[in-house]
């Protein structure tokens, strides 16, 4: 019975071991690990606080426009002792103290301010619309930033699927390599095969063991680069689901382009970036104009300040006014002012520019990728097939001794090369559509 049980525990234990590793190296889809960098990129979150304090600068331009009100209360006790400084008594003709007692005094006050700009020559509007399109940028910048994470963590998600399935394939080569060695060997023996043939075997078989050592270093390398843009420590254990397969992604060339230029984040941003341009530009331009101000102060001054229940009754004192201020000379600021936002402006439209040739160029050159990774697909495919009949062959060929072993590895060789071709075009193409849609303006995941 103690068996048993002793038995059962070690089960459970066992099951327990055996889920807490397959916990630890769960595989992610490419949609957690785009969810993990959304949540974790250091650059995503640093757009974040950009743009949240892009919206405190709305709020704050907002503030120029409504009245600024302040109250004050206070109360003051004042006692002055007796001078030693002495004066003639006119009556009496004795030196008496100038004041002989103390004097106390006791003052409460309470205020009301209020100061309202009833025009600033536009610039608390120009200021306005300038923090505005600042936040709509930011917003923008965001997004694009976001895209850009999303499209580094597809492109390193599938070229640790492309060194995955490499380093398969030179596990497969060096089976195939220990066959032929083998075979030559036996051939060898038997004394139906050179000596050549042996050493021809050997050194491919080497050879194909230095490209295992490169496919699995590759891989080492392809996990830390997924690990960082994730967030994670470059050692952090990762596994990933395989999905590097051609999947359907048809559109024209047009409609590409029409697409980038409606949603690309960037060249929002850049639009905005013009407008809050031109809005600096009319702030400075309103600094020439003249400010009106209306001002309103009530005010109450008492001995006691129990009275202040009293303040609108008496002891009060109250004024309201209107001003106008205009500026005449400030130095040459204001027009140095004025010549730098029409310099900001133009640089603003020229990087506008510049975007959509960027992004113009950023499609054209995508789209064709996909076109050209999608038929290499196909193409190394047709490949495959046919270098794998040749390796048949010409092992068929090697064994009834109608073959060389230059021929068998150059056919393993072909066929290694094949498999490899076909891999690097699907890489090729995932990678071409997440670039497509990133110039598109529509990567998600």
């Amino acid at each position: 019975m103690n068996r048993y049980i002793k038995s059962l525990i070690v089960l459970v234990f066992s099951i327990s071991l055996l889920g807490g590793a397959e916990a630890q190296t769960a595989k992610m889809t490419l949609d957690q690990c785009v969810e993990t960098a959304l949540k974790q990129n250091p650059n995503v979150l640093i757009s974040l606080f950009s743009k949240k304090i892009a919206s405190k600068d709305v709020i704050e331009s907002l503030s120029r426009f409504l009245p600024q009100v302040s109250t004050g209360v206070g109360y003051y006790h004042s006692v002055i002792g007796p001078s030693s400084k002495l004066r003639i008594d006119p009556s009496t003709g004795i030196p008496v103290p100038v004041q002989p007692f103390e004097i106390k005094s006791w003052s409460s006050s309470a205020s009301i301010t209020v100061n309202q700009q009833i025009f600033s020559g536009g610039r608390n509007l120009f200021n306005y619309k300038r923090t505005k399109s600042m936040a709509k940028s930011a917003e923008y910048n965001l997004e694009d930033i976001k895209q850009q994470t999303i499209y580094l963590v597809k492109e390193r998600y599938f070229n640790l699927l492309k060194t995955e399935h490499l380093l398969e394939i030179a596990k497969e080569n060096i089976k195939s390599s220990e066959e032929s060695y083998k075979r030559a060997e036996t051939l060898y023996n038997v004394g139906k095969a050179p000596k050549s043939d042996l050493l021809k075997a050997k050194v491919q078989l080497e050879n194909d063991k230095l490209g295992l050592i490169e496919a699995q270093n590759n891989l080492s390398v392809a996990r830390s680069s997924l690990n960082y843009v994730l967030g994670f420590s470059v050692d952090h254990e990762i596994d990933v689901v395989d999905n590097l397969e051609m999947t359907a992604f048809d559109i024209s060339y047009k409609d590409a382009m029409s697409r980038a230029f409606t949603n690309h984040p960037r060249l929002k941003k850049q639009e905005w970036d013009v407008k809050a341009a031109k809005a600096a530009f009319g702030y400075s331009a309103a600094q020439f104009l003249p400010t009106v101000s209306a001002y309103y102060q009530y005010s109450w001054h008492n001995e006691k300040f129990s009275a202040i229940d009293k303040m609108f009754d008496k002891d009060y004192n109250w004024y309201a006014g209107v001003s106008l201020s205009l500026p005449v000379f400030q130095g040459f600021s204001r027009y140095a002012s004025v010549s730098k936002a029409k310099l900001t402006l133009s640089s603003q439209k020229t990087s506008l520019d510049q975007a959509k040739k960027d992004v113009a160029l950023e499609v054209k050159q995508a789209f064709f990728q996909v076109n050209q990774a999608r038929k290499k697909i196909f193409v190394t495919r047709d490949a495959i097939a046919a270098a794998q009949e040749d390796l048949r062959i010409n092992k068929e060929k090697y064994g009834l001794g109608a073959g060389t072993m230059l021929d068998l590895i150059n056919a393993q060789v072909s066929y290694a090369k094949a498999k490899s071709d076909n891999v690097q075009a699907l890489y090729d193409y995932k990678y071409a559509v997440a670039r497509l849609e990133k110039a598109m303006g529509v990567l998600t995941r």
